[in-house]
């Protein structure tokens, strides 16, 4: 390899390693906003397929949102299989408990990614625009693991969630996707409500948890931005 083509490389290399962070955040969102517009104008028998694809594509963008360690990511993917596995026997044989078990390896596989990017965040020493990306994916973390953890429950004791504007609606995970991030961002629209009391626990848990992380992040992002000095600039 001659010597004019290595820098080219390089460049392109690093070039790469600073755009794949932020790819990996922006497939997280269109995976999210792919299952969220699709989903509900798909009926009939491919409805369950569709979900499927859809769901297990939301899983793996979160899994590729791990940077660092081969372990952290290997853990992950190993739940998003465990999850994908168990939809696909649930579909297959219609035995009631592998879906609550499918949701259960989807919040193990949630909730590592969430954990792991949340250290990650708190550990960065400059406020970068990754970093930044990488909030919001923290934040869309948490919604998606509350739904997961939601659906669970809905699954295992069904009427622990109504929805009081469409009564009889089937309550699945799209519905819980919308139900969490009300609740994350307290907006309380008041359409779905928690009529157990483990549902209005976890209920209240959500709320807590999303006013505590944006309360915390906003005080570490300040906390730990620094401005350019014009001696930086210059250079």
């Amino acid at each position: 390899m001659s010597r004019a083509r290595i820098p080219l490389i390089v460049r392109m290399r690093q070039k790469w390693e600073s755009i794949a962070p932020k790819l990996t955040y922006v497939g997280l969102w269109a995976s999210l906003a792919l299952l969220m517009v699709i989903f509900p104008f798909i009926q009939g028998p491919s409805s369950s397929s569709a979900f499927t694809i859809l769901f297990t594509l939301l899983l793996g963008a979160a899994v590729m949102t791990i940077r660092g360690g081969r372990w952290l990511k290997v853990v992950a993917l190993l739940s998003l299989a465990a999850s994908v596995a168990s939809r696909l026997a649930f579909m297959l044989t219609g035995e009631v408990w592998l879906e609550p078990l499918s949701y259960l390896f989807a919040t193990t596989t949630l909730a590592w990614v969430t954990v792991f990017l949340f250290r990650s965040l708190f550990e960065t020493k400059e406020v970068t625009s990754t970093t930044l990306w990488e909030a919001v994916s923290v934040y869309i973390l948490i919604g998606l693991t509350w739904a997961s953890v939601f659906t669970i429950v809905e699954t295992t004791s069904p009427g622990s969630f109504e929805d009081t504007s469409l009564p009889g609606a089937a309550m699945n995970f799209p519905t819980f996707i919308y139900y969490s991030f009300v609740t994350l961002a307290t907006l309380g629209y008041g359409d779905i409500v928690p009529m157990s009391q483990e549902a209005r626990g976890l209920a209240i848990m959500e709320a807590l948890t999303g006013v505590l992380y944006m309360a915390i992040l906003i005080s570490r992002l300040v906390g730990t931005w620094r401005p350019r000095r014009k001696d930086e600039e210059k250079e």
